[in-house]
């Protein structure tokens, strides 16, 4: 609990530098951050989270800040590792949403949108029809607890301002950022692969008989085709969300060393 009396200002520096490096989390990460949740809600959780932290946090040396660009500098770097903790996580979702393009534009639904307020622009119904299901699949695995813990794990790394930015940080985000196409292709390869097929199926029909309209017969076909092979790889879909989550998660623990030291 916090000492109130004794909470000198060094403390609530501290303090407003925990705030700002889960401002950074709360603003983009999954579930925690989404707009259907009241800000005030968002707002107290935060507070709370960061006053546990705080009253746990061993004494920690906090730089002298001479200039009021230090100080922006500071909290510049603390929102960052924030926005970073939430990048890994919600890099899950838009691997859903590019699998769900990807199976939108082979199966002839690439026109039938929907808008998507979690992410502010049109997203393919396929697309938002998995987005909901890895929502689900995420609260099922205690993804939300994942971020929370994460966050708390940071400062064993990166202490408050003790943020440094190095080289290869740019280099880790752009290489984890390319596992959404990776686990994009994982998701739709079951339904990629069947509409492969059924189209080298209707090639064949349609050169051994000329007189048959391929085109109005393959749409409703590859249609449900898509439908009961997505019904079908459920367990699979939930599989490769689960293995990306935990691979993502401990991933962080790298990008956390390159951003701090102990």
């Amino acid at each position: 609990m916090f000492d109130f009396i004794n909470f000198t200002a060094d403390k609530l520096q501290i303090f407003m530098l925990v705030i700002l490096r889960g401002s950074g989390l709360f603003a983009f990460a999954p579930i925690l951050g989404n707009n259907s949740i009241p800000s005030l809600i968002r707002v107290g959780l935060l507070i709370m989270l960061s006053g546990l932290i705080v009253s746990t946090m061993p004494a920690v040396t906090f730089p002298a800040i001479t200039s009021l660009w230090q100080l922006a500098g500071l909290a510049v770097k603390e929102i960052l590792v924030g926005a970073v903790i939430s990048l890994f996580f919600v890099l899950i979702f838009h691997a859903v949403h590019t699998a769900g393009s990807l199976i939108g534009y082979q199966v002839g639904l690439a026109l039938a949108n929907e808008f998507d307020p979690s992410i502010g622009s049109q997203v393919s119904v396929i697309g938002r029809f998995w987005y909901v299901l890895a929502v689900l699949i995420f609260l099922t695995i205690n993804g939300h607890h994942m971020i929370i813990s994460a966050f708390v794990d940071s400062y064993q790394v990166i202490p408050p301002a003790g943020v440094a930015i190095q080289g290869g940080v740019g280099e880790l985000i752009i290489r984890y950022t390319a596992y959404v196409f990776v686990i994009g292709l994982k998701i739709a390869a079951p339904v990629m692969i069947t509409l492969f097929l059924t189209d080298i199926a209707l090639g064949t029909i349609a050169k051994t008989m000329p007189t048959m309209n391929v085109f109005f017969v393959g749409f409703p076909i590859k249609i449900a085709m898509c439908l009961l092979v997505m019904a079908l790889a459920l367990p699979i879909f939930a599989y490769v969300l689960e293995r990306g989550v935990s691979f993502l998660d401990h991933e962080l623990n790298m990008m956390f060393l390159s951003m701090g030291k102990a």
